[in-house]
């Protein structure tokens, strides 16, 4: 995948003042970022308008993450029974 495609993202990220504690950029499909656990809110308040965060806490942890999937790929549906995704 284009690398200026990440580092858009990644500056995205930072003008918009989230941390980036995790990233990777080899996964098959493409790849993603993780956002601290605690910008979750600030998160949802940037890209998801309305969305309150504490409704999806299902064990307290919520870890906010930009999925980057390549042109041509896709993801499978996954389903966690301890985790709501």
């Amino acid at each position: 995948m284009d690398n200026n495609i990440w580092k858009s993202i990644s500056n995205e990220l930072e003008t918009n003042h989230f941390t980036i504690v995790s990233k990777d950029h080899q996964r098959p499909w493409g790849g993603f970022f993780v956002i601290a656990e605690e910008q979750a809110q600030e998160f949802a308040n940037c890209y998801f308008e309305g969305l309150d965060v504490s409704s999806l806490k299902i064990s307290g942890q919520l870890s906010p993450k930009i999925l980057v999937v390549a042109p041509g790929k896709r993801l499978s549906w996954q389903y966690h029974h301890r985790r709501a995704e």
